[in-house]
């Protein structure tokens, strides 16, 4: 029979928890990355500093792809204030066409919040974070209760050292990470720009083209980019599109007005000024520094991972080597599954 089997049981448990944890962080920055490769691309191929100035369809920009992955496009409408709601809204934030995100929380009203990466950090690093909290209480109770018994455990003040040092360092690293990801959302242009986006689609999808706003927008977005439009991942921007659509959120404003659409949402293109801005070099190189200052986080978990290998190969009396290799294996197998999972999603 296996000696220390619940040890061994319990180290494979919070070495596949933190493995499950990283995968996240790890995809993060490889979308970074793969977005950084079509944004260059395109700058190679247009042989222009800025992309955006040129007739390059959306679905192939940096900024649609990275806030993509930082947003679920499909459930951010929610964030849309209601015109009927607040046409009498007396508030500071009255003008604005969507709420502010909330960074503090993964359930708003709830719901799960729009910051997608946020959710998938949180919800994958939950079950280590609990299970090392349950591992470190029970080994305190049982402990305690064993001296009550009368029974001698000379490893107790060791051990329980061992595991609080342990559960301390992930639930640091755990806090440190989450904020850090929510400074992506806090700090960049990324949330503007992906509202804006939606706007758009939802504009587009319903074509309605009463009242005469409604029927000045699709006007606009057909003259530019065909009659068989159907999402704004399709939009061709260019430099006249963009300032017509300027133009017509002036018009919209200066009436009191916003573009109807089926749930009410306040939508007046607000922000369809900044686009060339949402989108220039300095705007990108921001969401990337932002991204890698997640990045350089993720080395502490070779730290969280040590612990659970090296406890490995001290209660199965193996070479610690052998688990090390072992681990990275299963790591590489891990993040090679997950990422081909995200690319089909």
């Amino acid at each position: 029979m296996i000696e220390n089997i619940e040890l061994i049981l319990i180290s494979l448990l919070i070495l596949i928890l933190s493995i499950i944890s990283f995968l996240p962080l790890i995809y993060l920055n490889y979308a970074k990355d793969l977005n950084n490769n079509i944004n260059n691309y395109n700058n190679i191929c247009d042989s222009k500093k800025n992309v955006y100035e040129s007739d390059i369809n959306i679905k192939n920009t940096y900024m649609w792809n990275m806030c993509n992955h930082l947003f679920d496009f499909n459930v951010i409408q929610k964030n849309f204030k209601n015109y009927t709601a607040t046409k009498n809204d007396e508030s500071e934030d009255k003008d604005k066409d969507i709420i502010n995100i909330n960074r503090d929380l993964s359930i708003v009203n709830g719901e799960f919040n729009i910051m997608k990466v946020y959710n998938d950090y949180l919800h994958s690093s939950l079950p280590l974070f609990i299970v090392m909290w349950i591992f470190f209480i029970s080994h305190i109770v049982y402990n305690i209760r064993g001296k009550d018994n009368n029974l001698k455990y000379e490893y107790f003040f060791h051990s329980s050292v061992y595991i609080f040092l342990h559960v301390a360092v992930i639930t640091i690293i755990f806090s440190l990470i989450l904020k850090k990801i929510t400074e992506i959302y806090a700090d960049t242009k990324a949330y503007e720009y992906i509202m804006l986006l939606k706007e758009l689609d939802i504009l587009i999808k319903e074509q309605k083209t009463e009242p005469s706003f409604n029927n000045q927008f699709m006007t606009i977005i057909k003259n530019y980019s065909g009659d068989d439009i159907s999402s704004v991942a399709d939009i061709i921007f260019t430099k006249d599109l963009i300032d017509e659509l300027a133009y017509l959120h002036k018009n919209i404003i200066k009436k009191g007005e916003y573009l109807h659409n089926n749930n009410d949402y306040k939508i007046t293109l607000k922000n369809i000024d900044n686009f060339r801005y949402y989108n220039n070099k300095k705007t990108i190189d921001k969401c990337n520094e932002e991204i890698e200052d997640v990045s350089r986080f993720t080395i502490v978990y070779f730290i969280i991972l040590f612990f659970p290998v090296y406890m490995l190969s001290q209660a199965s009396k193996s070479n610690f080597t052998t688990i090390a290799v072992i681990t990275i294996l299963i790591f590489v197998v891990f993040i090679s599954g997950y990422i081909v999972k995200k690319k089909l999603e």
